[in-house]
């Protein structure tokens, strides 16, 4: 080394080596100073990009939510966002696609607020928007931000799924939470309401006891209100009432008077007073159409004793106007795993429903039987286990029925479809009548509350009516016959009734019975008034508030003194609970009553109502949209997926 350093050639050599090691170290510090600001960039221009897609895909939300009525594909406005710094300048520019999908079968749309326990996907044939979002980088800010050669290579692309709130979100929804004939309903002791609450005007609450709250009724999830909470009496805990929350003064909601979405799809019926009835049975269905002939005049002779008849002690003649109805059966058919139908006319409807299905019709609608779904057996909640491949939408653009009953197309029987003991099993909240649906009765009556929506009970104040009866006589000759008699109180009374002589009339001692056809199966000596439990896994949307049960004498209203007029909930006297005599045919049996097992003092039914929190990840197709009444339309969002940018949205 001594001799290489006192070379002069050495010396030179080892410069000339520190100098390429020093130009080496220095080219590779540049790189690495080149390499880090270039990383930098990227990173920065990835996470800028980032967020700028996030809102990007949240303008496009905010498009929907003012105009959700996209036909085709939408685009937003090109936006620009320049960042303009001493030492970075970069232009990002975003867009984004909107358009209305339904999901395929391998597509999982997941929305915050599903039910507990609930596991798997709600997976096929729902409608809701799709937007795609596209993020470009470029270099420089201004025109230069618009060479070719400026483009940078980072871009971000991510489609959001959106579902529009619905009226299905809700256990219970109304738009005046007062009853047909104006007077307070009250949620009291016994109702327990697991899903959310909404009502355009005050919402009135009771403590008058049963349930095992104080007899306060219990609310689980929100309580919205446009109005305010009334209470009876004045003070409450809040906490102990409104668990899941409560909001007064709410911004309320419109709420539509007819089902134009429904209205787009598969039609069946003429539109006019027809009526439907319909059996869903898994994939298939069969439709009845009822013809309902115009009205036709009949006439009954009216005599002092009937039966027998006697025309010396006829009194005078009934003319009057009936209308029949002559069934056929008009179509039978498969249903795909997504289907809706609107029926233009009544719509009489059972059965068990395989896939998405929405019924609707434009008259009002009576569930003739239960309402289940193929993939849930009855009693379970169709969120546990989850029932990924069955929902029902059921929508009216009048009312909505739970039947009494009606006579069998097929073979004329008298059918009750709708009543069950208390604590009849599977279900121990008791039989009567299962609805695993979501409920709409968007009837719109004006200034009439007697002709808005509601989901209610058919027959409501119940009395007995003298059946046709097989009755033996004896003629002076002594041989004997035996001959049906029939429309006997119509043969015994003036009908259609007067002022002077109302129904029934005052000289048969006020006896209480039915007024003709106010009873679905008149006549009818026993009907029923305790009748079991209307049990609901679904929602409920409806104008008003709609009666499940009533006492046998309304104080609130006056209906029960001896008048009639059932279009307006005047029905003659208070329900009979003694066995009536009959004047001329003694001791038939003329006496309503509960049904055998259901228990209780006054007529309908018991509520067994559950909100189906799959409601809240779903929505059936079709059903009617929420829409608040400044004009925005709220928006559920549901996955949103960053993806291999496209190269272009259009």
């Amino acid at each position: 080394m001594r001799k290489l350093l006192s070379n002069q050639k050495g010396n030179l050599a080892i410069a000339m080596l520190l100098a390429v090691v020093g130009l080496m170290s220095g080219v590779s510090m540049a790189a690495l100073a080149i390499k880090d600001a270039k990383s930098f960039l990227w990173e920065f221009e990835s996470i800028q990009g980032l967020h700028i897609l996030r809102g990007e895909a949240y303008r496009g939300q905010a498009v929907l939510e003012q105009n959700s009525d996209v036909s085709g594909t939408r685009y937003t406005p090109m936006r620009t966002v320049e960042i303009n710094g001493s030492h970075i300048k970069r232009t990002f520019t975003s867009q984004s696609r909107i358009y209305r999908k339904k999901t395929e079968d391998t597509e999982v749309v997941e929305i915050d607020g599903a039910g507990a326990g609930a596991t798997g996907s709600l997976g096929e044939h729902r409608e809701h928007y799709k937007i795609d979002s596209l993020v470009e980088t470029k270099q420089g800010i201004g025109q230069s931000a618009y060479y070719g050669t400026n483009k940078s290579m980072v871009r971000k692309y991510s489609e959001l799924t959106i579902i529009q709130s619905s009226f299905s979100e809700f256990m219970y929804f109304t738009d005046n939470d007062s009853s047909p004939n104006d007077t307070n309903v009250y949620f009291y002791g016994y109702d327990v309401i697991t899903g959310k609450v909404h009502s355009n005007s005050d919402i009135r609450i009771k403590q008058a006891g049963g349930g095992n709250n104080g007899g306060w009724p219990t609310f689980l999830n929100l309580v919205t209100t446009s109005g305010k909470i009334v209470s009876t009496p004045g003070n409450y805990d809040i906490d102990q009432v409104f668990q899941g929350g409560l909001v007064e003064e709410y911004e309320g909601y419109d709420f539509p008077p007819l089902a134009n979405e429904l209205r787009k799809g598969s039609k069946i019926g003429r539109g006019d007073s027809n009526i439907y009835m319909v059996d869903v049975q898994g994939g298939r269905f069969t439709c009845h159409e009822g013809m309902v002939s115009v009205p036709r005049r009949v006439s009954k002779i009216v005599y002092q004793n009937y039966p027998p008849a006697n025309s010396i002690d006829s009194l005078w003649t009934n003319y009057f106007s009936v209308r029949d109805t002559v069934w056929n059966t008009i179509t039978t058919g498969a249903l795909s795993k997504g289907t809706t139908h609107f029926i233009l006319g009544d719509l009489w409807i059972k059965g068990t429903f395989t896939g998405y299905q929405t019924w609707g019709c434009s008259g009002n609608m009576k569930l003739i039987g239960d309402i289940l779904l193929s993939g849930t057996i009855v009693p379970n909640n169709p969120a546990n286990p989850l029932n990924s491949t069955d929902v029902v939408g059921l929508v009216s653009e009048n009312s909505i029925q739970v039947s009494y009953g009606y006579r069998d197309p097929i073979d004329s029987l008298r059918v009750h479809p709708n009543v069950g003991p208390d604590n009849e099993q599977p279900d121990p909240a008791g039989g009567g009548i299962f609805i695993y649906a979501a409920l709409c009765a968007l009837g719109d009556g004006k200034d009439n509350g007697f002709l808005d929506g509601v989901f209610e009970f058919e027959y409501q104040h119940p009395h007995p009516s003298t059946p046709a009866l097989n009755v033996q006589l004896t003629y002076p000759d002594g041989a004997q016959e035996v001959v049906l008699f029939d429309w006997i109180d119509v043969h015994r009374r003036r009908y259609e009734p007067t002022a002077s002589q109302p129904w029934p009339t005052p000289a048969l001692g006020q006896v209480r019975l039915d007024l003709p056809y106010y009873n679905p199966l008149w006549p009818e000596r026993s009907p029923y008034l305790e009748r079991g439990t209307i049990n609901i896994w679904g929602a409920v949307a409806q104008r008003r508030r709609g009666f499940v049960h009533r006492s046998h004498n309304d104080s609130e209203y006056p209906s029960n003194n001896g008048t009639w007029h059932p279009e307006i909930d005047i029905c003659g006297h208070p329900t009979n609970i003694v066995n009536i005599p009959d004047p001329v045919l003694g001791n038939i049996g003329l006496q309503s009553r509960n049904y055998p097992g259901a228990a209780g003092s006054g007529v309908g039914y018991k509520k067994n109502y559950n909100y189906d929190n799959r409601l809240l990840e779903v929505t059936p197709l079709s059903y009617p949209k929420v829409r608040l009444k400044g004009g925005k339309n709220p928006m559920n969002q549901g996955n949103w997926n960053i993806k291999k940018p496209v190269r272009s949205l259009v």
